[in-house]
């Protein structure tokens, strides 16, 4: 009798061991990790080109020199890599012209693909790099998508974000994209300018890579625009320059806030005219840097 239930007690462990390392997060391996790695290193050092253009052909050459690299990755890593050179391509196109007819035909490909890959699996069963940079790809292809839909992905997305943050309390990226979620989500929603501040604080606190320390540092610089603190947002806008100096990103940020405006207004479709329009005319509101 006691070796029946002893039998029993082992059934029922290995069993739950089975069910958990269903529900665990895929790994990637030290090769693919590394890959990445390389990717985000890639991906900012965009940022010193000199036009948008030059930046689409570097991440074109990029592809092609790697292709047999990601055609030997795992299926959830390969996607994780094209989705962030896709959203590269796509950011290009979109400083270019926001109204770009190129823009859904870079995205469109991919997000079906993550779409049918990521179908009846949870956040948890997949690797965080992959959640975040399907949720990043996925929020510029909202704009090509029924409203209903939209509003359906982005609820979905809060609680992926969510559920990543708390298995990953200290991942910037997961940070970052929680921030922009509260800030460009409307109030009914649930969306808050002061809760984004909150994450957007951590992201910075617990960036290490360049990719990481750029963006979190340039993020916090235009939260604080925002809530009229110039010096913190020139503190925070030097240690990106810090990262990567003297380019036209920077450049052009400086310009929007000497009109009085955020990089948060100037990536909304419906006030980045506005903006582009008083650009042309070089109209200054006197904040400097």
């Amino acid at each position: 009798m006691k070796l029946q239930k002893k039998f029993l007690w082992v059934l029922t462990a290995l069993f739950s061991l089975s069910s958990l390392q269903k529900t665990m997060a895929e790994a990637f391996t030290q090769t693919e990790n590394d890959f990445i790695e390389e990717l985000f290193d890639f991906r900012l050092s965009l940022r010193a080109c000199a036009t948008p253009d030059e930046s689409i052909e570097k991440i074109l050459l990029f592809e092609k020199q790697n292709e047999k690299v990601l055609e030997a990755f795992g299926e959830e890593a390969a996607l994780t890599c094209r989705n962030m050179l896709a959203t590269a391509r796509y950011n290009c196109e979109y400083e270019k012209d926001m109204h770009s007819p190129k823009m859904e035909g870079i995205l469109r490909p991919q997000y079906e693909k993550i779409t049918k890959y990521a179908e009846g699996k949870t956040a948890s069963q997949m690797n965080p790099l992959f959640v975040l940079t399907s949720a990043d790809l996925t929020n510029s292809m909202m704009q090509f998508l029924p409203r209903s839909s939209s509003i359906t992905l982005g609820l979905q997305e809060k609680k992926d974000y969510a559920q990543i943050v708390q298995e990953n309390p200290k991942m910037s990226l997961a940070l970052t994209l929680s921030g922009w979620w509260y800030y460009y989500a409307p109030a009914v929603g649930g969306g808050s300018v002061s809760k984004a501040g909150e994450f957007f604080k951590e992201a910075q606190q617990c960036a290490l890579s360049a990719y990481d320390r750029y963006y979190a540092n340039i993020n916090l610089a235009q939260f604080y625009f925002e809530q009229k603190d110039k010096e913190k947002c020139r503190l925070y806008m030097e240690e990106a320059e810090k990262v990567l100096p003297n380019t036209r990103y920077t450049a052009l940020i400086k310009r929007i806030n000497s009109l009085g405006y955020s990089l948060f207004d100037y990536n909304m479709n419906s006030r980045r005219e506005k903006i582009d329009r008083k650009l042309l005319e070089g109209t200054s509101k006197n904040f400097s840097f």
